[in-house]
């Protein structure tokens, strides 16, 4: 037998081993195997250890995927690109050292530092309201814990390189696609164990998750991440930490885009019964609700909620203080709850006013790489401004305000529908500076930070249109 090995024994004259090493070594080379009860206590032992040692393998191969490859976040981008980026990680809330933040640098390569320092860099740009003021402090919190925590170092190097793939194509990458499969196994796994399913680093998971499946326009996906979301909530029966408030505020904005894109209900409309609340005084009807004439107590409700929390925020943005985030995001889940009722069929300009706020919502968090497709609200939208063409001069502001929050959420800015009533509301001669002011002084929903670049360039753009043939 070709490449085989041959042991020769001693035998007696009828062809049996003559001793008993012949006869020993018979059964250890010709026998192995062979006799082996799959039940005995030794293939059940065999078959053990060989799980562990497959385990251990894979979770040797998911570090190695996580360290592996420094700079294949640039994989598809070009030098410029390469040069924006190294001015990104340069901003003044990163530029600090990471030792000076009081954690050792040397526990991670510098790959994954840079990677960490652009996720939050991503971050700052996706939820503007997320504000720390003590950077000391947060980037020496969130080292250490990725430091501890490998599934969502995991998380954040898929958030990254998505961020990358989808910005110069329609699809993933094939590595980033294995490192989606691998977090979907952990995650899996985590889920299966008591401490998983309380565990903040589920949810941050699960957050990272749904941008990317809302990025690859897997809405199936989007839909049983929140379904789950609302499990994890009922197993914890409510009780949220303030940084469990600050994560359900951004999964809830999946939600709630989910809702305006389909006309679905939302998943997450959570009852706060005992929980606290931003504190609203009671508030007369304004100015603007009494000119436009709104009369439904629901939408009259969620706007004054809508003043009141605009209000909190500008005045943390000038005393440079943090939101309190357990009030804010309770707040904002019940303008949403309140503004997507099962029954809101209302008058045009009631309507016009709930659409307003639906599109001013989905603003408080930004997309790093396209906007999210809205078809229901831009339906709804659009059916609304054909019912607000014939409008007097009372309503003119209000009517730029909804074509400006339409522009910022669902609605083309070059659509023909927008143009036409911009022409007949807007004077050629008005500036950009007045059209804030208006807004601002009528007390619609309107933050300057989030709104006002945005809002500066529709105004240029359809301003230009209208002195086109």
């Amino acid at each position: 037998m070709a490449g085989g090995s041959f042991t020769f024994l001693a035998v007696d004259g009828t062809g049996r081993p003559s001793g008993p090493g012949s006869r020993a070594a018979i059964r250890s080379q010709c026998m192995k195997g062979v006799n082996v009860r799959k039940d005995s206590r030794r293939s059940k032992r065999k078959a053990k250890n060989r799980k562990v040692q497959h385990q251990e393998n894979v979770e040797q191969d998911e570090d190695a995927i996580i360290m592996h490859r420094q700079d294949l976040s640039l994989h598809c981008t070009s030098s410029l690109r390469n040069h924006c980026l190294k001015r990104q990680l340069l901003k003044p809330s990163l530029r600090m050292s990471i030792d000076d933040c009081g954690f050792d640098s040397s526990l991670f390569p510098s790959s994954v530092l840079e990677t960490v320092m652009k996720y939050n860099s991503i971050i700052e740009k996706v939820y503007p309201l997320d504000t720390n003021l003590i950077v000391h402090s947060w980037m020496s919190d969130d080292f250490q814990f990725l430091h501890q925590n490998r599934t969502l170092l995991s998380a954040i190097y898929l958030a990254t390189h998505a961020v990358d793939d989808l910005r110069c194509s329609a699809r993933l990458s094939p590595w980033t696609q294995q490192l989606l499969c691998i977090i979907l196994s952990s995650l899996n796994r985590d889920l299966y164990q008591a401490a998983g399913q309380q565990s903040s680093t589920t949810m941050m998971t699960i957050l990272i998750l749904l941008f990317a499946a809302e990025s690859l326009h897997d809405f199936g996906a989007v839909g049983l991440h929140l379904e789950g979301v609302r499990r994890l909530l009922i197993i914890r029966d409510n009780v949220f930490t303030g940084l469990d408030a600050k994560l359900l505020f951004k999964i809830q904005q999946f939600d709630l885009r989910l809702a305006l894109a389909f006309g679905r209900p939302l998943h997450l409309a959570l009852e706060y019964n005992d929980y606290p609340t931003l504190p609203v005084p009671p508030i007369a009807k304004s100015d603007i609700l009494q000119r436009l004439n709104v009369n439904s107590p629901r939408v009259i409700e969620a706007f004054q909620n809508l003043q009141a929390l605009i209000r909190d925020i500008k005045n943390a943005i000038s005393a440079r203080t943090d939101l309190i985030w357990t009030q804010f995001q309770s707040q904002i889940s019940n303008i949403q709850t309140q503004l997507l009722h099962p029954n809101n069929n209302y008058p045009d300009i009631d309507e016009a006013l709930r659409l307003g706020m639906l599109a001013f919502l989905t603003t408080l968090s930004q997309s790093p790489v396209r906007r999210p497709q809205l078809p229901e609200l831009q339906r709804r939208l659009e059916t609304n401004y054909i019912m607000m063409q014939d409008q007097n001069e009372n309503y003119r502001t209000f009517t730029i305000w909804v074509l400006m929050m339409g522009c910022f959420s669902a609605v083309e800015v070059s659509n023909v529908l927008v143009g036409e009533i911009w022409d007949v509301i807007v004077s050629p001669d008005l500036t950009w500076e007045n059209v804030r002011d208006m807004i601002v002084a009528e007390g619609l929903p309107w933050i300057d930070f989030i709104h006002g670049g945005p809002g500066k360039k529709a105004f240029g753009y359809l301003q230009a249109q209208r002195i086109l043939p």
